[in-house]
């Protein structure tokens, strides 16, 4: 080949080469089968069950390709899973609930109308510790404290709020957004007097924590009863299973919320269906138990327990197949039938 003609010619192949692998690579994330779950941050039972979910679906759909991102946690995902149409997110059922509705932090930006409900992952418990040695016993004793209360946009950092203001104490003790590990780092190393945190139970971040410092859990149920925390947000309930800390951390009365899987209502329905046909399957339900003992929260007669906005339309119909009544408030929107 002529050598000027060579020289033409090769930058023009290589730039005909990198658009075929852009606009291919762009064909791809179009496809139907290419989804994003939005996790949270490291440590948390979010990124976890996005993984676990991620690892029974690779292996069972070989053609589907899901992408787990990490987020700020529930009230994050909540937009983002609205936002992106190939999209779904592990939320707290609160965030969901609030988010369909365009109440509280979702107010100003309006409803959520397009997240759906696929199914329950696993109930989250509200786990206040602090050191052995603070003097935080009671929930009203965080005033004029540094509490790490969970990642900005986070379902930890909205329940805090939603029971300081509950008992009258927002503003009077010092928010520090840093979730997971980082929150029990710098409740170890004395930079905070608390760390809350709504997560499964066990949790690797406060079990690495007692290892190193004795720690107690103060009652959050206590002050969640006497202003009506449970009158105002029904989908709390209360209580830490025994023995979670295998004894390293007193049991006490607290806080429950539901922890659920969503996703956009633009996610065809054959996936969804696919996804939450696998991820209860005894295998798939075994591989998810692994990633987290707390999937096994993850039955049949819990199902219901996540059905505060409508279910997708894949979820439905596998509700509707193991016979779970459904209530009026989950019903899939009509013009999506």
């Amino acid at each position: 080949m002529h050598k000027k003609l060579q020289f033409f010619l090769y930058p023009c192949i290589c730039l005909v080469t990198v658009l075929f692998i852009v606009f291919s690579g762009c064909g791809d994330r179009q496809n139907k089968n290419w989804l994003t779950i939005y996790g949270g941050v490291m440590g948390g039972s979010f990124s976890q069950f996005a993984g676990g979910i991620n690892q029974v679906v690779k292996d069972r759909e070989p053609t589907f390709k899901l992408s787990i991102v990490a987020s700020a946690g529930s009230v994050e995902n909540t937009r983002r899973v609205n936002e992106d149409k190939n999209a779904l997110g592990v939320v707290f059922a609160s965030e969901s609930s609030l988010g369909y509705n365009g109440e509280e932090i979702f107010a100003e930006g309006g409803p959520k109308t397009d997240i759906r409900m696929v199914t329950l992952l696993y109930f989250s418990y509200g786990q206040f510790s602090t050191l052995q040695n603070s003097d935080i016993h009671e929930f009203k004793d965080i005033i004029g404290k540094k509490i790490a209360c969970g990642a900005p946009g986070s379902g930890t950092a909205k329940t805090l709020e939603r029971l300081a203001k509950a008992a009258g104490i927002w503003g009077q003790f010092t928010p520090i957004y840093r979730g997971g590990n980082s929150a029990a780092q710098e409740l170890q190393d004395g930079q905070v007097k608390g760390f809350m945190w709504l997560v499964s139970v066990p949790n690797s971040a406060i079990i690495a924590l007692t290892a190193i410092k004795s720690i107690r859990m103060i009652d959050l149920d206590t002050p969640a009863t006497e202003h009506g925390l449970y009158d105002k947000y029904p989908y709390y309930s209360a209580s830490l299973p025994e023995g979670a800390y295998e004894g390293k951390v007193e049991t006490v009365r607290t806080i429950m919320m539901p922890t659920v899987l969503i996703a956009n209502k633009a996610v065809p329905d054959d996936i969804i269906y696919a996804i939450i046909k696998h991820i209860y399957s005894p295998k798939g339900h075994q591989v998810m138990v692994q990633t987290n003992k707390a999937a096994s929260d993850m039955t049949i007669e819990n199902a219901d327990k996540a059905f505060v906005i409508p279910l997708h339309n894949g979820a439905y119909k596998f509700w509707q197949e193991q016979g779970v009544e459904i209530p009026e408030r989950a019903m899939p929107v009509e013009d999506e039938i």
